[in-house]
């Protein structure tokens, strides 16, 4: 297949820019102008005229495949939510009386149901009073209810969900200051849980097979519809042996076109012992062309807005510092078995120390290698998130070769939060400051792009290119003062000078994410020799204004040169 007169967009630092190119096989055979791909074509036709396709895209802009190196693919179908009209009535609630009121009449609304789970929205609405086991006692009292936060990190439970769940007086925290059970001045619990503590949530209501195979398909069909090729999927905390093997015969079925890239999720540090034999089992077991097992991830610490990120400097508003799945000691002894079996690592670090220490971590690894007295350090470690970093640390991405992974739909403020709110929590000068992808791609660090989504309710967040609107706008149309997804009146959330450029937003999704993955070689540019996954849109990225790029959809969908269809 040749196609020419494009405004191919190619990712190759040697050349940026082509008009055409030919694809033989499903990869990039020749890139250039029309006269080069021409020449080409020439000299490799086999003189069959039924062979070649020439498509002329009178100026339309093409791109690489688009990588999406941090989603949450079956976790997101488990946790549900997107068509039950039961399941989510109070996401939009101001404070906590309307949230205990719209309960109220959701119950009464739905008097026979087993259990209730809903998101309830921010946890700052409660404005310093939270709801309590109590609260919820007081509207449902035999059967459970779970609340949920937005940010998926913190739970209520009233005393039956509790029991449901097997919480008692007794229950030890896994991570102090990290994953717990609140408790209240004597100690009592007071329905809210934390971070791992959640898991057992998950399997309150686990989807068949059938259901997990339809949210599967539904998912990747819309990243394909916004030009997603590969996906990094960044954890499963129950039930991986089945989503695995759904996955596995859904390849072989056909039914996964894109690449995904799988990891096993260590949530509780009972898990990390045995972890890499784990690993080494799925991929034995599960792997196939599109389906890779090559990363661990580990939920290394939590988040800012429950005080469960790991912090250098306390909170301003608790004195804490949250805390992390293990001790920098035992991460660095993980590390290395690691690094020995070449496994790549991923983690979940919101917060300045969890951060910190993954850098230590791997700075001393390198030592090792570097003096004799350990392997040559051969991995890829990935930084999840982080929201929070030290000014000192912030060259150490660049220095030790980690990889920075920001979600750029954050940047207008992580689920709605405000300045004020982390200022709260982070002090003045502090609270000013997150989310500095800017900063950390300017040292020269690898820094890539991901959705990070699990609600199937907002569905355009998972697109890379509200990704790529928010990223350089720090604007979040969800939050337009005239309520019709219009950035331009949104605030924007500092710091202004973390707007990131297109050109950065374009390689973090594409070039960076392939070398996340360590496949820079095949996808993540239009170079001959790699495979041919590419987009085909109407209007020039470069050309339309950035507060519209969240609607942008791809004309077509190629993969390894296949047209994908799109729904």
């Amino acid at each position: 297949m040749i196609i020419t007169n494009a405004r191919v967009y190619t990712q190759d630092k040697n050349r940026p820019w082509a008009e055409a190119f030919a694809v033989e096989d499903g990869k990039f055979a020749c890139v250039g102008t029309n006269e080069e791909v021409a020449k080409w074509a020439e000299e490799n036709s086999s003189g069959d005229p039924g062979q070649e396709k020439v498509t002329d895209l009178n100026g339309r802009f093409v791109m690489p495949g688009i990588i999406d190196s941090h989603a949450h693919i079956a976790m997101s179908v488990f946790l549900g939510g997107d068509d039950d009209e039961g399941s989510m009535p109070m996401y939009d609630c101001k404070s906590k009386a309307e949230v205990l009121e719209k309960l109220k009449a959701h119950v009464k609304k739905h008097p026979f149901r087993l259990f209730y789970a809903m998101f309830y929205g921010k946890v700052e609405i409660m404005a310093g009073d939270p709801i309590t086991r109590d609260d919820l006692d007081k509207i449902v009292r035999l059967r459970p209810v779970i609340l949920m936060e937005e940010e998926c990190h913190s739970a209520i439970l009233n005393s039956a969900a509790l029991r449901y769940f097997g919480v008692s007086e007794d229950s030890q925290d896994i991570a102090p200051g990290l994953s717990r059970y609140d408790r209240d001045e004597d100690g009592r619990l007071t329905g809210m849980i934390t971070e791992m503590t959640l898991v057992p949530i998950l399997t309150i209501d686990t989807p068949s097979e059938r259901q997990l195979r339809l949210g599967i398909i539904k998912l990747i069909s819309h990243l394909i519809s916004r030009g997603v090729t590969t996906i990094f999927d960044a954890g499963n905390m129950t039930e991986e042996d089945l989503i695995f093997r759904t996955f596995k015969e859904m390849d072989e079925e056909g039914k996964i076109p894109v690449r995904m890239f799988m990891s096993h999720m260590l949530w509780h540090p009972d898990m990390v012992d045995g972890a890499i034999e784990r690993l080494k089992q799925y991929k034995a077991e599960y792997e196939t062309d599109n389906i890779r097992f090559d990363t661990m991830k580990m939920m290394f610490d939590g988040t800012q807005r429950i005080h469960t990120a790991a912090m250098v400097e306390p909170y301003a508003d608790t004195g804490t510092c949250g805390g992390t799945l293990i001790s920098e000691e035992k991460l660095l002894e993980f590390m290395r078995g690691l690094n020995h079996e070449g496994i790549d690592f991923h983690l979940h670090t919101v917060g300045e120390a969890a951060m910190r220490k993954v850098m230590n971590c791997v700075e001393s690894l390198r030592k090792e290698g570097q003096t004799g007295e350990g392997e040559e350090f051969r991995i890829t470690v990935t930084c999840a998130h982080d929201e929070v970093l030290r000014p000192e640390d912030i060259n150490r991405f660049r220095e030790l070769g980690i990889v920075a992974n920001f979600t750029p739909s954050w940047n207008g403020g992580n689920c709605g939060s405000e300045p004020e709110n982390m200022q709260k929590l982070l002090g003045p000068e502090r609270g000013l400051r997150t989310l500095q992808s800017r900063t950390v791609f300017d040292t020269g660090a690898v820094v890539s792009f991901s959705s990070d989504e699990v609600e199937l309710h907002r569905m355009d967040h998972w697109s890379p290119f509200w990704g790529m609107e928010v990223g350089m706008t720090r604007q979040d149309p969800d939050m337009s003062a005239d309520g019709q997804k219009n950035g331009k009146t949104a605030p924007v959330y500092p710091p202004e000078g973390e707007r990131l450029t297109l050109e950065q937003l374009i390689e973090g999704y594409t070039l960076n994410g392939a070398r996340q993955l360590g496949i820079d070689n095949r996808v993540g540019s239009i170079e001959a020799g790699k495979d041919a996954d590419y987009l085909v849109l109407s209007e020039n990225l470069f050309e339309i204004d950035p507060y519209h790029l969240h609607e942008v959809v791809p004309e077509r969908v190629y993969i390894k040169g296949k047209l994908q269809s799109i729904r």
